[in-house]
């Protein structure tokens, strides 16, 4: 769609595409720093995805474009966990060019249902056309093209939205992705507990259920051994680290390596 005043030249960059439902398993990091050189390192390594932490990460939404682009330009594509569920917020982020929007505590099918159609243009939705920040720097995005649609990923982090569940998937989100943590602690159990119940438990069952219905099931994870038993019971995408815990991991590592130094 042309827009007046348009450049005719541009970088030739491309938006690498996101993908959560190709019947594999996609594997992905999370962004908690607002520094952009976070993401360079980190998406340097290829990750199959970048998530930038918009509710609970240093970011403000002001800063998540330059953060999307850092990821962009090793060709990883890109999700956004935005704070909450304010349309407005929503818009500028959409306009950064992220690939996935992660909406947190989504509980009934009727918050779902607006917060799918913000995502997609018309007429799958109501996104609203103003692609400015992009331009020229990347290719904006063609509207009514459902794959230039950003997906739109349900959080289910509650007994409510789990309670909720089969209402939510008829909305038909791109993606439903846990929050572990905060369901555990919303159905009065222990972390442990709930990522241990196996094929018989509530986690195989959402991932079940969600794929039933055509939308791709993802979780936090953000260590391997745990992204491993998550993918046995059939979640599609999570991430594997996040640039803390390898922060943190390195750290330990060092520290430990440097005290075997002082022992002779």
């Amino acid at each position: 769609m042309k827009i007046y005043g348009d450049s005719d030249r541009d970088t030739g960059l491309s938006t690498p595409r996101l993908t959560i439902d190709d019947g594999g398993t996609t594997l992905g990091a999370w962004i908690s720093f607002r520094d952009p050189a976070a993401v360079d390192v980190v998406a340097a390594e290829a990750f199959d995805w970048i998530c930038i932490d918009g509710q609970h990460g240093g970011a403000e939404i002001h800063e998540l474009q330059q953060l999307v682009e850092a990821a962009h330009l090793f060709s990883v594509p890109s999700m956004v966990r935005v704070p909450g569920h304010d349309l407005g917020a929503l818009g500028r982020v959409l306009d950064s060019g992220a690939g996935g929007i992660i909406f947190p505590t989504v509980e009934d099918a009727g918050t779902a249902r607006i917060l799918v159609a913000a995502c997609r243009f018309a007429p799958r939705g109501k996104r609203s056309y103003g692609p400015t920040r992009r331009s020229p720097r990347y290719p904006k995005p063609t509207p009514g093209n459902p794959a230039e649609d950003t997906l739109c990923i349900l959080m289910i982090e509650t007994a409510e939205g789990l309670a909720n569940l089969d209402s939510i998937l008829a909305t038909q989100p791109d993606g439903i992705f846990v929050g572990p943590y905060d369901l555990s602690l919303s159905l009065g159990i222990t972390l442990e507990e709930l990522t241990g119940q196996g094929e018989d438990g509530i986690l195989a069952d959402i991932a079940r259920r969600a794929t039933a219905a055509g939308v791709s099931p993802g979780i936090y994870t953000g260590e391997v051994p745990l992204s491993e038993k998550m993918r046995a019971l059939g979640f599609r995408f999570m991430p594997v680290a996040s640039d803390t815990g390898l922060l943190a991991t390195a750290s330990r590592n060092a520290v430990s390596a440097a005290k075997q130094l002082t022992a002779y």
